[in-house]
């Protein structure tokens, strides 16, 4: 739900942005959205999609458009995944799974 919010204010400000363009004919909002979202990006937010295993262009269009709010949580979940070699070991469930195709 706090991610769902998030996401609406960043919406919120990329259409603001969108509007002052267009009706004042000042794209600062954009520029400095774009400049941080973009530095941000390639700082932090394509590596650390690319490490939880999503594609490039997905970590470019959602870093671009969310900024933090995208790349955060991911980062967050990503430290609090915990795996030990036991969460690859073959038991007999599992190898039983595959005896069966």
């Amino acid at each position: 739900m706090i991610q769902a919010l998030e996401y609406l204010g960043c919406g919120i400000l990329w259409v603001g942005s969108m509007i002052l363009t267009i009706v004042k004919k000042n794209p600062i909002g954009i520029i400095i959205l774009t400049l941080m979202h973009g530095t941000e990006c390639f700082l932090i937010g394509v590596k650390t999609g690319l490490e939880y295993g999503k594609k490039l262009p997905y970590c470019i269009v959602m870093c671009m458009t969310f900024g933090f709010t995208w790349w955060l949580p991911l980062k967050q979940q990503m430290a609090a995944e915990t795996f030990t070699e036991k969460d690859f070991e073959l038991t007999p469930e599992i190898l039983s799974k595959f005896n069966h195709r």
